[in-house]
């Protein structure tokens, strides 16, 4: 990781195609996991993944997991320039 004269992580722009396949990427394992086309297995191993990057709090449901998902998938579109402001995480319902 380089890091700036600050301390922070140094920021890289990203191909906006790489985004574009990431943001269809991200659609695509939502709407299975609504549609319950994964297995538990993979859907564990999502979770642990977004657990470990501390975008879902650990111990989270499945529905947690989806909405993580499609608020990564928001901030992705921002970074590509479809939003003018970054969005804000929806509060997933009790």
């Amino acid at each position: 990781m380089n890091i700036d004269a600050s301390g922070s992580a140094a920021r890289r722009s990203c191909d906006p195609r790489d985004l574009s396949a990431l943001i269809g990427l991200l659609a695509v394992i939502e709407g299975e996991l609504t549609g319950g086309g994964i297995s538990g297995r993979l859907s564990a191993r999502i979770q642990d993944r977004f657990e470990r990057a501390e975008i879902l709090e650990p111990g989270g449901t499945e529905r947690d997991l989806r909405q993580s998902i499609n608020d990564l998938n928001h901030r992705l579109r921002y970074a590509l320039g479809e939003y003018d402001q970054p969005p804000t995480p929806r509060e997933t319902p009790e």
